[in-house]
């Protein structure tokens, strides 16, 4: 289903669609009410030795892109640690050091405790979370507010795109003609792209992705299968692929750099859907002609991919299948 299609209340996955399709408009929102404290933010990360970003699911792969914004953009040493629980001990944190908590409710009993350990290690806090006034706001030193409203399902979209995109963002500032850049192939990727011709020949068994932070996307994009399809994906980034999984002929959705040399490697590939900014691939994607915002917009391809799956499995890309926003572990 292409999504100038209207979608109606009470269609399966109406909800998840509504939560893909104000992806424009909470990014825009997002960088201009966060202006003020993402200057302080960017004062604390330059001043630290290491920044260390901590978050569970679809954060964390949000911390992931992050990770890489800061050190490559930003060159600023930056690392993600384990999704925190009673078996997975923090490292030893440093007073010169920034930890940066991601937290769509920000109130995750886990990441509560991580941050609580930080500032009373001295370690000063960011908290990056789409919850006005929650407990880990009130533990930061500064928070930016991912400004997308209440969403409508478990499997979280917009609070996702709008994590990452703070974090590039506080990696090195986006200028206008690039933030203007970034919401019109946003709003192209939601209103214009028909995601199912990416939909062919059997459900993927791995997603791929070659550019910017290309491990977290591929994460990021193949839990959304596990959670609004209920099956299984495997991720990679494409490098990885080609160094072994590549000789398991296993159907492939793949997101392609055509500037990236290692793309030509899977030319000889016949179970594989190509997405990217190429002519010649399956699925034609808008570009920014940023590599880095790029890679949030297949974050938006790939939502609305795995949108399209769901509908032709009939499965319910709303449905709960036991989760819950809030992530209870020990």
């Amino acid at each position: 289903m292409c999504s100038a299609e209207p979608v109606t209340p009470t269609q399966p996955g109406a909800k998840a669609a509504a939560d893909i399709a104000e992806q424009p408009q909470v990014v825009a929102r997002a960088l201009e009410r966060n202006a003020t404290r993402l200057e302080q933010a960017r004062a604390l990360v330059q001043r630290s030795s290491l920044v260390r970003l901590l978050a569970i699911g679809s954060s964390r792969h949000a911390a992931g892109y992050g990770g890489q914004a800061l050190e490559i953009l930003g060159d600023i040493p930056a690392t993600v640690m384990p999704a925190p629980g009673a078996a997975v001990p923090l490292p030893r944190l440093h007073a010169d050091q920034i930890v940066i908590v991601l937290s769509q409710s920000g109130r995750t009993p886990a990441l509560l405790d991580a941050a609580k350990a930080a500032r009373e290690a001295g370690v000063q806090v960011i908290a990056v979370t789409n919850e006005p006034d929650s407990p880990l706001e009130a533990i930061a030193t500064v928070t930016l507010s991912c400004e997308a409203g209440p969403e409508r399902v478990i499997a979280a979209t917009k609070s996702v795109t709008s994590q990452a995109v703070l974090l590039r963002a506080l990696a090195c500032p986006i200028d206008k003609p690039n933030v203007e850049a970034l919401i019109e192939a946003m709003r192209r990727a939601v209103e214009e792209v028909d995601s199912t011709k990416a939909v062919r020949g059997e459900i993927p068994r791995t997603v791929v992705c070659s550019g910017f932070a290309g491990e977290w996307i591929a994460d990021e994009i193949a839990l959304k299968f596990a959670e609004m399809t209920g099956r299984l994906v495997a991720a990679e980034p494409l490098v990885e692929h080609l160094h072994g999984p590549v000789a398991a002929p296993a159907f492939t959705l793949a997101f392609l750099d055509p500037a990236d040399p290692n793309t030509e490697a899977l030319s000889g590939h016949r179970r594989l859907v190509r997405v990217g900014p190429h002519a010649s691939y399956d699925l034609l994607t808008p570009t920014t002609g940023d590599a880095s915002l790029d890679s949030l917009v297949w974050l938006v391809i790939g939502q609305r991919i795995v949108m399209a799956w769901a509908h032709l499995l009939g499965e319910d890309p709303d449905a709960q299948r036991g989760l819950s926003k809030i992530t209870l572990t020990l």
